[in-house]
């Protein structure tokens, strides 16, 4: 008997999870592709063919928040060579066993039904199947699975798991730290009674530690860094108000946001969040203490970062509403039998059908969006995958080997496309982040200035680089023009374009200057029109400045020609000061119009508060050839 049980236990439950999981993947998921787990695929692909772990061969950045995630998709991927099918198998093996995980942290004294209940309800959640293909569920399993071995006093491979979840997301180092609290009051505890009572502690600490500090060191060799540059485009972005999950969206915003999306796919998710109130004032377990404060300090850690939100960094909150759930049916179920009510079990087994039959039409929501689209939604799947990879294809088969990219989401254009990619949200390159920080939303363009553009704009709507309407900008339409486009009616974002660049790449010349505009002192400039000639053409231009002191909250920078007729800045703009500081560069872009004289023009340059006076300097000069 007691054979058949560990028989049931350690082997048969898991293959039903998965089994579950797999079924799920099959009827609702297997269409469905997350834009963002392309760039870790890129990565691995990258790594698999011997480029270094990098999304640009040859770019020494890490721009993905996964590498442990990156290296695993690698090896695998000798096997499975399909990336999206390799990223999903991964993500149902987690979410799969994730299930069974979470019936094992649940106490014995519960009745087997109720367990089995939870991990059913945690394979079957909707916010962990709408980050297949990313790293949520396998560090998420990882931490899991630490905290049951730590449950069993398995300390040493507890910390293994969990330093290896720390690679795979640098999030886990919040349980860790908490399982690490737990491995204290272990050496505590059995101080007096124990011989070697310290080894708990060291054998978590040093199994955790030894991944961390070789991967680390790995990084600061290869990248000049462990911490990868995707953390300082997430602060840029919630600067500017960029986030996943909307326009100024905070993070407590998003979760009321995720809340009211899935109460309006079904209203029966009442039930689970009232047992999850109830199980509160039930008996939790050590192991569910931890996972329900793991989930709790998770979302106040994102509140006090105040890191852009994105629908997966929610999903740690998944496992403790879970295990609150069951404790909170345990509680209704050993109530009822405590006043002897001779159908107890049936009763609590008729409120746990509730929770199942929301999360159920979650999946019907989710499967209809993958089939015909609709309006954009929380927890509903973005439909991009279609126009996104056509545009990558289309890269791949018409685009020069060395041409460069520019786009907004880089995952699928990028991965398809297999060319140098550049994006404006700062992920792939620091320098793009930086300035986002600044609070500059046009440098990263006549800055980078790649051979070929993408961009989507909403259907009816005017093409927009963030809110600057692009296809009204001068030095864009004299550099750029459209070459194909590609649509799918699923898809709310409407049409992504793809714009080539008409004009060839000029060197810059360097010129030097100093020239003071209150506090803000020009200390360089470079430009790119030495070259110019009566056909007129697009000039770009850096200018280079050191703040030296408080700037007014925003200025105004311009540049432009002086005494060369008809000629317009083509961003005139605003600048908010908020985070400027040291030195640093803006790039600007203007055209010089057809049929300019010969001869040597002042490269002029305007700032000052906005609104005015504005200071105006010859800063260098143009040079138009006959």
């Amino acid at each position: 008997m007691v054979k058949q049980l560990r028989l049931y236990s350690a082997f048969l439950l898991p293959v039903a999870y998965l089994l579950l999981a797999v079924l799920v993947w099959l009827t609702v998921m297997c269409e469905f592709r997350l834009d963002d787990s392309f760039i870790t695929y890129r990565y691995a692909q990258n790594f698999a063919g011997g480029a270094g772990l990098v999304y640009n061969p040859g770019d020494s950045v890490l721009s993905t928040t996964a590498p442990l995630y990156a290296m695993l998709l690698a090896a695998l991927s000798f096997v499975i060579p399909d990336f999206h099918l390799l990223g999903s198998f991964i993500g149902i093996m987690c979410i799969g066993l994730g299930g069974w995980v979470i019936y094992k942290l649940l106490p014995t004294v519960m009745p087997e039904w109720i367990r089995l209940w939870a991990g059913l309800v945690y394979t079957l959640s909707s916010p962990l199947w709408l980050a297949l293909g990313m790293e949520t569920a396998l560090w998420i399993l990882l931490v899991l699975a630490a905290i049951a071995l730590g449950q069993r006093g398995w300390w040493a491979w507890a910390g293994l798991l969990v330093g290896l979840a720390v690679l795979a997301r640098p999030d886990a180092a919040l349980p860790s730290g908490l399982l690490g609290l737990a491995a204290i009051g272990t050496t505590v505890n059995t101080s007096q009674t124990r011989e070697r009572w310290w080894l708990p502690l060291v054998g978590y600490v040093g199994a955790g530690i030894v991944p961390i500090v070789l991967f680390a060191l790995w990084a600061v060799a290869t990248y000049g860094s462990p911490f990868p540059a995707t953390l300082s485009a997430k602060s840029a972005q919630a600067v500017l108000g960029i986030t996943g999950l909307g326009v100024n969206v905070d993070t407590w915003e998003g979760l009321r946001l995720i809340l009211r999306s899935l109460m309006t796919q079904s209203s029966l998710y009442v039930a689970l969040a009232l047992l999850a109130v109830l199980g509160l004032a039930g008996s939790i377990s050590i192991s569910v203490f931890l996972v329900v404060i793991w989930g709790a300090l998770h979302l106040l850690a994102y509140v006090v970062l105040r890191v852009a939100p994105y629908r997966w960094y929610y999903a740690p909150l998944v496992p403790g509403l879970v295990l609150l759930a069951a404790c909170g049916l345990y509680f209704i179920y050993g109530r009822l039998q405590a006043r002897k009510f001779r159908f107890a079990a049936y009763l609590a087994a008729a409120l746990a059908i509730f929770p199942l039959i929301a999360q159920l039409e979650s999946f019907v929501a989710v499967r209809q969006q993958i089939l015909n689209g609709g309006p954009v939604d929380v927890m509903l799947p973005i439909v991009d995958w279609q126009a996104y990879r056509e545009t990558g294809e289309w890269l791949d088969n018409n685009a020069p080997p060395d041409a460069t990219v520019g786009v907004a989401e880089v995952g699928q254009v990028g991965f398809y496309a297999r060319r140098w990619m550049t994006d404006y949200l700062g992920l792939l390159q620091p320098d793009a982040s930086q300035m986002l920080k600044r609070g500059d939303l046009y440098s990263w363009l006549a800055g980078y200035a790649p051979d070929y553009l993408v961009f989507q704009r909403f259907r009816g709507a005017p093409l927009v680089l963030y809110n600057y309407v692009i296809e009204e900008d001068s030095w864009f339409k004299a550099n750029y023009q459209p070459v194909t486009e590609f649509d799918d009616p699923r898809y709310s974002s409407g049409p992504v374009t793809i714009f080539e660049r008409a004009t060839p790449e000029n060197a810059l010349n360097p010129q030097a200057i100093q020239l003071d505009f209150g506090n803000l002192r020009l200390i360089g400039l470079a430009t790119d029109g030495d070259s110019l000639t009566g056909a007129g053409g697009a000039v770009r231009v850096r200018l280079d400045w050191e703040v030296l002191g408080e700037l007014p909250p925003e200025i105004h920078i311009a540049v432009k020609g002086l005494d060369m007729a008809g000629t317009n800045p083509a961003f005139d703009g605003d600048y908010g000061t908020a985070h400027w500081q040291g030195a640093f560069s803006t790039w600007h872009g203007f055209v010089v119009p057809e049929g300019a004289e010969p001869g040597q023009y002042t490269l002029l340059v305007a700032v000052g508060p906005k609104g005015g006076p504005y200071q105006e300097q010859g800063a260098g000069l143009l040079v138009v050839s006959s």
